[in-house]
């Protein structure tokens, strides 16, 4: 038997908005129920209250959907912009259900974000303080341990303290960095903000996951369709997110310390589980064979021979005058080699 439930309860299961959005919708005087304004707190029985959004007669539930897209930089989080910026549903035509965003972010930001008609899970997400966002930054500079812990302490933004749960450097190139920073919890952080505020120069934020769930596969612009049973995971085993950010981390250590065996061999006490250093081994190599001195079998010729050109007459320089036999200037030209050139 079905029983009467609050509208904003009624609208997110329909898939209409989140429910604090459904709140505002009530609060604007958007919804009615039998043809009288909706107040907060009203309740009413889906298909039998006649009920409106915006003139719009609400029909029954439709069957959920959730999909993984890859926010690009430069669109804002929303479907609707009143300033026609590019916005999500620029890239949700094929999607028939009417979806809408959970959280947001930032207009320059990009990464994952979820999309769903599903009220009641976007409003359990939202409220989850356990779930953690991976955001990757990239920023001009190298960084050290200082820094490191120095953006590990956080910073108040506004009237909010932003605290990240862990910050380690992923990659760094000849004058920038690559940091991971994650968050716990669903709040609209201004994570920009928090890194330039101790003294950073952002240039590139992108999400790289919500818990157990990546932009693995995605480029930007692009979604997936989710399963309920991966949605579903994200609430009850919020766990998951943080055991792969574990795993990551032990293959970037072993990854390190596969580059650095070279230089020296760290083995681990099997008693005590100190770390013990010991010195490379060292090859024997073959000792080199001694050189013999060179003994030259024919004697040195000491016979010193003529100079070349030397007792051969003259010959005037190509171009330069000559004369003939009678005392006359001959004309200028090439002079030829002569044959017989051997002494």
């Amino acid at each position: 038997m079905a029983t009467s439930e609050r509208l904003q309860k009624i609208l997110a299961k329909a898939g209409i908005a989140s429910r604090r959005r459904a709140e505002d919708l009530i609060q604007e005087g958007q919804v009615t129920v039998n043809g009288r304004v909706a107040k907060l707190g009203d309740k009413a029985e889906l298909g039998k209250d006649a009920i409106k959004v915006a003139g719009k007669l609400l029909q029954r539930a439709e069957d959920p959907v959730y999909l993984a897209f890859y926010k690009p930089k430069g669109v804002i989080s929303m479907l609707v912009d009143t300033e026609n910026r590019p916005t999500l549903a620029d890239y949700l035509t094929k999607v028939h259900e009417r979806v809408f965003p959970i959280g947001r972010l930032d207009f320059n930001s990009e990464g994952l974000i979820f999309l769903t008609n599903d009220g009641d899970f976007a409003e359990k997400l939202q409220r989850r303080d356990d779930i953690p966002r991976v955001y990757q930054i990239k920023v001009r500079g190298h960084l050290d341990a200082e820094m490191v812990k120095r953006l590990q302490k956080g910073a108040r933004i506004g009237n909010r303290m932003v605290r990240p749960h862990s910050v380690r450097v992923k990659q760094e190139l000849n004058s920038k960095t690559f940091v991971e920073l994650v968050i716990l919890g669903s709040g609209a952080h201004d994570i920009k903000s928090m890194v330039e505020f101790k003294g950073f120069l952002v240039e590139r934020i992108t999400r790289t996951a919500i818990g157990h769930l990546t932009l693995k596969g995605l480029i930007p612009g692009h979604y997936r369709l989710l399963k309920k049973s991966q949605a579903d995971a994200l609430l009850e085993h919020p766990e998951l997110g943080l055991q792969k950010l574990e795993a990551g981390e032990r293959a970037d250590r072993e990854r390190g310390g596969q580059r650095n065996i070279h230089a020296k061999k760290v083995v681990v006490a099997p008693i005590s589980g100190d770390i013990q250093e010991q010195p490379s081994v060292k090859r024997d190599t073959p000792k080199p064979r001694p050189r013999t001195p060179m003994t030259r079998t024919a004697p040195l010729r000491t016979e010193s021979r003529t100079p070349r050109g030397a007792g051969r007459p003259s010959m005037p320089r190509a171009g330069s005058s000559r004369t003939d036999s009678r005392g006359k200037s001959a004309p200028r030209g090439p002079i030829k080699p002569r044959r017989n050139s051997s002494y």
